[in-house]
């Protein structure tokens, strides 16, 4: 690459012993349909231990291999790796994901349509590992994702050739484009105290809350690996997931919330925990089983976020102080948010 021409996007792809995708998610990142010279990919290694960055050095010489000291978590380690970009956008990308050849060109295409415009994602279809998954042709129909007025993320399925812009209120950090303009502004991409989950929830809000708009964009397309039936599954690493996301939901909005505006929207946000079980493949006896679980554990989850809030204090001020949306902004937007129709084709 031409050092004296400066990329129109940089790739991050970030990874922790995420070995057996790369391949997959590399292919279909150096294949877009854009000059390769107008866009550099940087893979960032998390301190993996299965091989990861010896094998993109031998397979993908196009790529720019960052090796972390350790595993800095999903937050942080894009921070780090973002810093290494050249590109005049930036992307952000899960290894557990393949991209269509009009992803980033039709990414960048949505950043540059309106200067308000400074961050955008993709539709969202399932990733079948080890299937065949179009990557040339056009694609009929794939999801939206956006928060809910409960303050958890959900899918609308859409059809992908609308052509309609959709303002949301998230960034999605699987795959997402922002325009480091704002960076300043924003301080770092995402919270690195969140390690993972959640922080993709508290960038768009950050994003937001200065006056910019975040968009999701139909004609991008992006696979990405969703296996539900394993966020229902009872064991240490389920439930610490667990507590992790709903624990950084709450943090993320007292982050962006006025005080009053956020007690108001206290009572949705818990029961959001509850409601997000209809996007889970449950039988319907467990479906109450695990609603009257998540009673205390989200409690819980609350008590342990709240004791945390001191910590954010300063950080909140600061984001509060750039506002250009107003008190009561958020909560507005939360309650126009309906929910959509449960949908096989990614929510379950």
């Amino acid at each position: 690459m031409n050092e004296k021409h400066r990329p129109v996007a940089s790739i991050v792809v970030l990874a922790y012993n995420d070995k057996k995708y790369l391949d997959a998610c590399l292919s279909s990142l150096v294949d877009q349909d854009m000059p390769p010279e107008d866009y550099e990919i940087i893979y960032a290694d998390n301190a993996s231990t299965d091989g990861s960055a010896e094998y993109v050095e031998e397979h993908f010489p196009r790529v720019r291999v960052i090796r972390l000291e350790k595993n800095w978590g999903f937050a942080e380690g894009n921070n780090r790796a973002a810093t290494a970009a050249r590109g005049r956008y930036l992307a952000f990308v899960n290894a557990d994901t393949v991209a269509h050849q009009q992803w980033l060109p039709e990414l960048v295409k949505a950043i540059e349509s309106d200067p308000q415009v400074k961050a955008c994602h993709p539709a969202g279809l399932p990733l079948n590992f080890g299937g065949r998954h179009e990557t040339k042709a056009l694609l009929d129909v794939g999801v939206m994702s956006d928060l809910t007025r409960y303050g958890y993320i959900d899918f609308t399925e859409t059809k992908l050739n609308s052509g309609h812009y959709v303002p949301t209120l998230h960034a999605a950090g699987g795959s997402l484009l922002v325009d480091p303009e704002i960076f300043e502004d924003l301080k770092y991409y995402f919270d690195p105290s969140f390690f993972i989950y959640n922080e993709d929830t508290d960038l768009g809000l950050r994003i937001n809350r200065l006056g910019h708009t975040v968009l999701f964009v139909p004609s991008a397309a992006m696979y990405h690996e969703r296996a539900p039936s394993r966020r229902t599954v009872l064991n240490k690493k389920g439930m610490h997931m667990t507590f992790l996301v709903t624990r950084n939901r709450f943090i993320a909005f007292y982050k962006n919330m006025y005080t009053l505006e956020f007690l108001l929207a206290l009572p949705l946000i818990c029961l959001g925990s509850i409601v997000k079980l209809r996007t889970l493949p449950l039988s319907p006896t467990r479906r109450v089983v695990y609603a009257l679980g998540l009673i205390p554990y989200t409690l819980m989850s609350l008590v342990l976020a709240a004791v945390r809030f001191p910590e954010y204090a300063n950080e909140r001020r600061r984001i509060l102080g750039l506002d250009r949306r107003g008190k009561y902004w958020l909560l507005q937007e939360l309650w126009k948010r309906r929910l959509p129709p449960v949908t096989p084709l990614y929510g379950t």
